[in-house]
């Protein structure tokens, strides 16, 4: 470039003109970020518009759900929409810069305060308990034509800013067609500069890569020379070997090969001739590693040979001229001569082609096994998670629905009939879809085979009784009699209490739901075979087909009754015949269309003694506070804020418990440590660490040992339950909350506590505040 001045001189112009380009495209930018600022404000202002119309609109709504049901809950909405209209009138009036918009928003700030008055006026009505006056002042047409003045007032600001917004945007969208020509004519000037670049640049470097090449290939050459004069010197020297081996080569049965140290074949028998399909001539001189179809394994052979003066078993493919592939058996040892200077390697080949098909089959077999068996214990780990997470969903709704309903249920004072009723529908459907959840979680916990049963004697009196006493509200409503044998001619079976009852429940709940009007439902008991009993259902339903029997017991299989008004996941006798058969009994039925089917299952019976269980429903009475007592403390770690009110207003029901709560692991721990609490709750999903992982710390920290932690979690699965306990929680509840159980587990915890004391010696430290204590 030193010697080519117009080079020089066209490298500057270019240069010059694309520092002009690059100040017009600079300029270009800035201007299209200003009308970007612009379209970008006013879309700000448009959103902030929508957002104080809804929020009024919002405080509207929560004001005539307060007049309906009287309830200060939904006040507490309206009181921050009060505080906030204000401001956001305000923050409208500072972002609008157009004076049309102001002149609109002049004008709704006398009706939005008109507005909220009228709207206090109706809520200081309704609390002095003029209903009835609020209520006629609602249907008055003012409050509605305030609201709507309100809104033609927003709409016309609205209208204003979004002609604002076109012409914004249209002024933006033309600065970016220019600023994209000018970046298009940048960018193929650039290309231009550069490819002529690159042409200079060329043309004068090419006689230097010229001389280069040249230099490049005489030394090559010399190289190559040298080369292959060692060569020849090599060949001459493998040659003058081959009488040392001669003799032993060609008397033996297996290939049969002696190398130098650098791996080139000094000698051959007939075997390795057949075995490659190459005379000895072409194979002597040639690499030892040429003969084999991976010459980089083959030479790694010998050289482990010479490292180590003797290899066997080493496994090669040798391939033939023809393309011919033999599995060998390669094994070798160095030999020397009289002097022990190291002559070469000395190696024969067998043929193990068939032995090497044979385990190659044994090992493909055991590899397609294995991997049968990683990819069903994947798929068993992928259903116990995915079920373990479809319980934890489904239950932590649930237990908002029904703890909540039945803390209504128990309220004081109590709910009027109309309210009852509706309470009721509530809990009996909640209470149903937990029946599901929990019926599609045992089927796979059956399939899986995890399900454990606890067999002992059972008496079918007392199921019977139990049975009976579940199922007559629904067979009196549907107007079906139900006839059970006596009970105390009853025996006893040997399988699971609870299983044999959640057995019999399927069956007589569908004999009831398809059954015909009026129909009839008979149980019978009694002998079927020497040391088996044979329990009946029978129905007067329609009756089942052979066709429909061939698909009773599919899961999810309703058999055409998914239209009907019964309601059925279509798994119950598929469960109900898995249950008798873990339990070593059988499950079948007799069908007659137009009259009736009779469901039976088969027992093996005891004449052991079966345990009568004797305890009634615990029903938990609200203890009172002894005068004079402190008052005990109970820390509830929880994220889930519908839960967190739940046990809030269990609580509250307690006088004498003061209730602490913490949204997170770390913040529970930390607030743990801070107020020793009587007891600890703890759900097991938290952010941060899990309720495990904070029980852990809990444990460690001498402070916080003594406390029981009791767990309650949307986690319901068998192992999930088993994990909890055995990682030290007192006792382990599972969401939805039932009110009796929770209160009586807290009642036993509290006495736990008594039990113990914490050690006088411990030093209660002062931890420092973090970002989770700050928070709770």
């Amino acid at each position: 470039m030193k010697n080519n001045p117009k080079l020089a001189v066209w490298l500057i112009s270019a240069l010059l003109l694309v520092a002009v380009s690059v100040a017009t495209l600079f300029t270009f930018f800035w201007q299209l970020k200003s009308a970007a600022d612009m379209r970008q404000h006013t879309y700000v202002v448009l959103n902030n518009s929508h957002s104080f119309i809804s929020t009024l609109r919002g405080a509207e709504t929560n004001l005539r759900g307060f007049l309906l049901t009287h309830d200060e809950t939904f006040l507490q909405p309206f009181m921050e929409v009060r505080e906030n209209l204000n401001l956001q009138l305000e923050k409208l009036h500072q972002l609008a810069k157009i004076p049309a918009a102001q002149a609109h928003l002049n004008t709704l700030t006398p009706l939005i305060e008109a507005k909220l008055t009228f709207m206090e006026r109706l809520i200081e009505l309704a609390r002095n308990g003029k209903i009835s006056t609020a209520v006629d002042e609602v249907r008055n047409t003012d409050g509605g034509r305030m609201m709507e003045a309100i809104t033609i007032e927003m709409n016309n600001f609205i209208k204003v800013e979004e002609a604002a917004f076109k012409q914004y945007d249209t002024a933006f969208q033309s600065q970016m067609r220019r600023l994209f020509g000018i970046i298009v004519f940048t960018s193929l000037f650039v290309l231009l500069f550069a490819a002529t670049f690159v042409y200079f640049i060329y043309r004068n470097s090419q006689q230097r890569i010229k001389n280069l090449v040249h230099l490049e290939t005489k030394q090559l050459l010399d190289t190559q020379e040298a080369l292959n004069q060692q060569l020849q010197q090599a060949f001459s020297l493998v040659r003058d070997q081959q009488f040392y081996t001669r003799s032993l080569i060609e008397s033996n049965i297996d290939a049969l090969i002696t190398t130098d140290p650098a791996g080139i074949i000094s000698d051959v028998n007939k075997q390795m001739e057949e075995l490659t399909g190459c005379s000895r001539d072409e194979l002597i001189g040639a690499p030892f590693k040429n003969c084999f179809t991976d010459p980089e394994h083959a030479e790694a052979g010998i050289k482990r040979v010479l490292k180590e003066n003797k290899v066997t078993n080493y496994e090669l493919t040798a391939r033939a001229r023809d393309g011919k592939q033999t599995v060998v058996s390669y094994n070798a040892t160095t030999f020397y001569d009289r002097d022990q200077n190291l002559q070469g390697v000395f190696a024969a080949a067998r043929d193990v082609t068939e032995r090497k098909h044979f385990d190659r089959e044994l090992e493909k077999n055991n590899i397609e096994l294995e991997k049968a068996k990683s990819a069903a214990e994947k798929a068993n780990l992928a259903k116990s998670d995915f079920l373990s997470s479809m319980s934890h969903e489904l239950r932590t709704p649930l237990s908002a629905i029904l703890g909540f309903a039945q803390l209504i249920e128990a309220g004081n004072p109590a709910p009027s009939p109309v309210q009852k009723r509706s309470l009721d529908q509530i809990l009996q459907a909640g209470w149903y879809l937990l029946d599901l959840i929990n019926e599609i979680l045992d089927l796979a916990l059956i399939e899986s085979g995890k399900l454990s049963l606890s067999m002992e004697p059972v008496s079918l009196a007392q199921v019977m009784q139990e049975c009976a006493t579940m199922i007559e509200p629904q067979a009196h409503k549907r107007g079906i009699n139900v006839s059970f044998p006596p009970f105390d001619i009853l025996d006893s079976v040997y399988a699971d209490h609870t299983r044999v009852k959640q057995v019999l429940i399927n069956l007589l709940s569908n004999a009831i739901k398809y059954n015909c009007v009026n129909g009839t439902v008979v149980i019978t008991c009694k002998e079927h075979t020497p040391g088996r009993l044979r329990i009946t259902v029978a129905d007067t339903g329609d009756g089942l087909s052979p066709e429909k029997i061939a698909q009773l017991f599919q899961p999810f299989n309703r058999l055409g009754q998914e239209s009907m008004a019964e309601e059925g996941t279509g798994i119950g006798l598929v469960m109900t015949k898995r249950l008798i058969e873990l339990m070593g009994g059988t499950m079948g039925l007799d069908s007659i269309v137009g009259k009736g089917s009779n469901f039976w299952i088969e027992l093996n019976s005891t004449a052991d003694k079966a345990k009568i269980d004797e305890s009634q429903p615990i029903y938990f009475k609200q203890p009172e506070p002894t005068p004079g007592t402190a008052l005990r403390t109970l820390l509830y770690v929880e994220d889930n804020p519908a839960n967190l009110m739940l046990v809030e207003n269990l609580i509250a029901r307690r006088r004498d418990i003061h209730l602490f709560t913490a949204h997170d692991g770390n913040g529970g721990v930390t607030l743990a440590r801070k107020t020793l609490p009587d007891v600890i709750l703890m759900d097991i999903n938290l952010p941060g660490i899990s309720g495990i992982d904070a029980l852990k710390l809990l444990r460690t920290d001498p402070i916080t040992a003594h406390i029981p932690v009791v767990a309650l979690s949307a986690n319901a699965m068998p192992a999930d339950i088993e994990k909890g306990l055995q990682a030290g929680f007192y006792r382990y509840l599972t969401k939805p909350i039932k009110v009796d159980e929770f209160m009586q587990t807290l009642e036993l915890a509290l006495k736990f506590t008594d039990t113990l004391k914490p050690p006088n010696n411990i030093e209660i430290k002062h931890y420092p505040q973090t970002a989770a204590e700050q928070q709770t």
